[in-house]
Order: C-alpha cells, then sequence, then structure tokens
C-alpha cells in the first residue's frame, strides 16, 4: 500500500478564492501547497466589489479590518446600472455596505491573510496535467523549464475560466455564449464627470465610471450601437467614441493604459466534483461581471469547500490533525461531505447566472421600449421598500440559504448566523464573530441559550471540532435568537441544528 502523499490539497491559482480556501486549510493544519502560473500578482482586474456577506466570512477569520480601512464605503448599489439604487443599509449584518476596491488589492490582503496562516504562494508555477488515482491525484507542475510531480489528496481547481484542472478533470462547462460585449478601460479623465453622474443611462446605452485612489478611472459602457459586435476587440479609440455617443462628452480622456473586453457568456460547470478533484470560483463559473457578485461567489465557494476539505483530510488521516493529535473516533463518510459542496454551491451558482441575465436583459434592451421597461424597474424599487430589500439581501449574499430535505419551518436553518451579541466573563459581551475567530475554521460551534451557566467547552470528534458557548439565564439575544436552545453553527457560519427547550 502505497504511503499518504505529503501535500494533503494542492490548490492551483492564487486569486482571492484560491487564498481563502487555502488560507482555511492552512490556519487548521492541513498540508497545502499553492501553485500560481502568473510570476507577479496581477496589477488589473475587472472586480471591484466586496459584498457584505463576504465581508462577514472575512470578519469571522480576522481579516476584514485593512480591507475596512483601505477601502470606500457605499450603502448602496445599483441592479441593472440603474438609478434606483439597491438600499444595503437596510441589511442585518454588522457590514450594510459595499467596499469598493480593485480585486488586485483585495488579493494582495487575502494572500497577506494566506501567509499569517501559515501558508505561501508559489508564483510561475504552471500545472499542465492531473491525473487521478484511488488515493491521491498528481499534477505534473511546469517551472523554470522543468515539470515535476506533485501528488495530493485533493485537488482545488481555482485556476479561472480557462481551467487546466476543471479541463484535466473531463468537467464540461456549458452554458450561453457572448451575444453582448462591453469594455473595461483603465483611463486618465481631465474632465470626469461628478459622483453623482457615475452612473448613468439614456436609449444609447449606459455608462458606469469607478474612481480609483491614485486618481484614474475604469470606464465601462453597454453601447447599444455596437454592443453586438462580438468579434471586434475593444480599442481607446473605440472607448473614446463610446463616451461620446452615450454622454455627449469623453471627460477629457487621456492616456488610456488598458483596454479589456468583457462578454455576457454565462457558463457553469457540469458537476464541481470529480473524485478527488474540486472546482470553486471562475474554474466553476463565470458571468458578465454585472453587480461586482463573481469574486464573492468564489470566495463564499472557497468558504463552503474548505471546512469539507479539512474534514476529509482528518477522516483520511483517521480522525487526528496536527491541531487536535489526540482526537480519534470512526472515519467520516469523504463521499457525503465532499457531494454535500456540488449540491449546495451549484444551485448557488446558477441563480447568480439567472440574476446576472435577468440584469443584461435590462440594460440591452434598446430604444423607447428599453427606457420604458428600466424606467418601470427602477420604480419598482424605489416604490416598494420590500422589494428593494429583498433584491439587496440577494446581491450581497445574505439571502444564501441551505436547505436539505429535513428543512423544518423555522427559516434560520441552513442560512447564515447574524453576528450575534454574546456575554461571557461576567458581563462582559463579545460578537459571535470574534467567537469565531479565535474558535478557527473547520470547527463547528454549539450555542447554548438560556443554560444554567456561562462557559465555553471543546470536543472533538473524528471530523469535528464543536466549541459550546452556554449563555446563562435572563440573557437576551438580539435578532430574535434570544429563544432559549441550543444552535449548532456549522464551521462556514450557516446553521446546522436548531433546538428549543
Amino acid at each position: 500500500m502505497s504511503s499518504p502523499p505529503e501535500i494533503e490539497v494542492l490548490v492551483v491559482g492564487a486569486g482571492p478564492v484560491g487564498c481563502w480556501v487555502a488560507a482555511e486549510l492552512c490556519a487548521a493544519g492541513v498540508r497545502v501547497m499553492v501553485v500560481e502560473a502568473r510570476e507577479n500578482r496581477a496589477a488589473w482586474s475587472r472586480g471591484f466589489v466586496v459584498h457584505p456577506r463576504t465581508l462577514e466570512i472575512f470578519d469571522s477569520r480576522g481579516a476584514a479590518a485593512s480591507m475596512l480601512a483601505a477601502s470606500r464605503r457605499l450603502p448602496t448599489w445599483h441592479f441593472a446600472m440603474g438609478a434606483s439604487r439597491l438600499d444595503f443599509a437596510v441589511l442585518p449584518t454588522p457590514f450594510p455596505f459595499i467596499l469598493l476596491q480593485p480585486q488586485a488589492q483585495t488579493e494582495e490582503m487575502l494572500e497577506e491573510h494566506l501567509r499569517r496562516c501559515g501558508g505561501e504562494v508559489l508564483r510561475g508555477r504552471r500545472v499542465t496535467s492531473v491525473r487521478q488515482e484511488p488515493d491521491r491525484v498528481v499534477a505534473r507542475v511546469r517551472h523554470d523549464g522543468a515539470e515535476q510531480e506533485v501528488s495530493a489528496r485533493f485537488v482545488v481547481g481555482c485556476d479561472g475560466a480557462h481551467s487546466t484542472v476543471r479541463e484535466a478533470a473531463g468537467i464540461g462547462f456549458g452554458g450561453t455564449p457572448d451575444t453582448i460585449v462591453s469594455p473595461a478601460a483603465l483611463v486618465e479623465l481631465a474632465d470626469p464627470p461628478p459622483p453623482e453622474q457615475y452612473l448613468q443611462g439614456n436609449e444609447r446605452g449606459l455608462l458606469f465610471v469607478i474612481p480609483l485612489p491614485d486618481g484614474r478611472f475604469v470606464v465601462s459602457t453597454v453601447d447599444h450601437a455596437v454592443m453586438a459586435d462580438v468579434t471586434t476587440p475593444w480599442t481607446a479609440r473605440m472607448v473614446r467614441d463610446s463616451l461620446i455617443r452615450i454622454a455627449g462628452t469623453d471627460y477629457g480622456l487621456g492616456a488610456v493604459e488598458r483596454v479589456s473586453t468583457i462578454g455576457n457568456s454565462a457558463l457553469q460547470a457540469d458537476r464541481y466534483r470529480d473524485g478527488r478533484i474540486l472546482l470553486a470560483g471562475d474554474a466553476a463559473h463565470v458571468h458578465f461581471p454585472m453587480g461586482g457578485q463573481g469574486m464573492n461567489l468564489g470566495v463564499q465557494d472557497a468558504h463552503n469547500l474548505a471546512w469539507r476539505l479539512i474534514a476529509a483530510v482528518r477522516a483520511e488521516r483517521g480522525g487526528r490533525t496536527e491541531h487536535d493529535a489526540d482526537a480519534a473516533a470512526p472515519r467520516a463518510d469523504v463521499d457525503v461531505l465532499l457531494d454535500g459542496y456540488e449540491a449546495e454551491r451549484r444551485p448557488v451558482g446558477e441563480r447568480v447566472l439567472e440574476d446576472v441575465h435577468a440584469q443584461m436583459g435590462l440594460v440591452a434592451a434598446t430604444g423607447a421600449d428599453g427606457a420604458a421597461l428600466r424606467a418601470r424597474f427602477e420604480a419598482l424599487l424605489a416604490e416598494h421598500p420590500s422589494v428593494n430589500a429583498q433584491y439587496a439581501r440577494r446581491l450581497s449574499g445574505i439571502a444564501v440559504r441551505y436547505v436539505g430535505t429535513d428543512a423544518t419551518v423555522d427559516d434560520r436553518l441552513g442560512a447564515r448566523v447574524p453576528d450575534l451579541l454574546l456575554e461571557r466573563d461576567g458581563d462582559t459581551p463579545v460578537r459571535l464573530y470574534e467567537l469565531l475567530r479565535e474558535i478557527g475554521p473547520g470547527r463547528f460551534v454549539r450555542l447554548d441559550v438560556g443554560g444554567d451557566e456561562k462557559r465555553t467547552e471543546t470536543a472533538a470528534d473524528a471530523t469535528v471540532v464543536t466549541a459550546t458557548a452556554v449563555l446563562g439565564p435572563g440573557w437576551a439575544v438580539r435578532d430574535g435568537w434570544d429563544r432559549p436552545g441550543s444552535v449548532l453553527i456549522r464551521p462556514d457560519g450557516h446553521v446546522a441544528e436548531l433546538t428549543t427547550w
């Protein structure tokens, strides 16, 4: 019988998704290798938004503070680039806003978080092939003109829309092709529009302007006159012409550093798992970056997948990790654990792709009919706060709920747990996310409300380390969570079990 591989999880791709899944694994004592084909971190990205649920995830691991300090906060956000904005201020979260920052900056911060968790990114290493064996995956990795084989228990493909890992596993990537293209241009503007005109539209199309900290701007349009030409790459001259067509001015367009062409294709992997190979982020799904949902969807994939991989590695070790070496118990069902990732996350991806399709339908509708359709939808959002809040919850990621066949009438089951205010050590309050931060990845948390005493306990089995926080009598937990009973919180912050006394 062959010996276990030294590397337990090989993560291919070191963007935000790869860095997050690797950081979770490293913090739980899993032996991880992260390889990235790029020699240097990308200086350009089309993603600029960090949504509330993603901030909650980062905060529960102590990774949100640097982003909050460095980024611009917006309490509202657009739907289909409309003027009636979604109100994030009403969301039940400590982060009722989006953060606006280049994805390259987010990636840098998450790579630093990975280093704090004990991991590193090995750059200039391109995976050229992957093959599965009964107890491992073997990847060929090219570096400095030479190739070597890397063996791991599992491989996670976070290597983008053209994923080598996905192709090597023979996983299909189907959906709808480009029918519309838009530019994303990094530019200098001598006479930029005022902030209230960063988002504007008319019968000729829509314009979106994002200011960057260094004084430059990202400019994107949905130009009805040329959007259907999906074969011609956008140029700086085309961007200038598009600005003039839609806004009547080029805003003093100066240097154009880069122009990227964005299509509206919506593609999703046929499956997120093939044996010991798993996919997350753009390797599993791609869509037009409408609403800034792509990176956030991928990070939430990673957060769901990481705790399952931690448990699977523990099971294959015989129930032990470097952090709980004395724990020993029966082997978990690895297939059930990892199949649960696809069962939960693929439908979430489907809903986001449908959401983006709907937004693109609104922005691409042409002429007077299209303008009337957008005006009617904007009136719906402006005149009906409950509808506005529903769309805000969906776009922000707050609304994601994992519900199995045993779902109860309690709508908290499967939902993410808000940042409850708890009492610990006398009358000193503590936030739930701070408690999760202390407990760390891969651990379930059982929160007992209305117990006889206040205490925190831990227990271990083959795959799960459980911490129990017991809240004494008379303590009220806000937001409807004060009913006496027990809440079992999964490592990704979603409710696994609810019991009331």
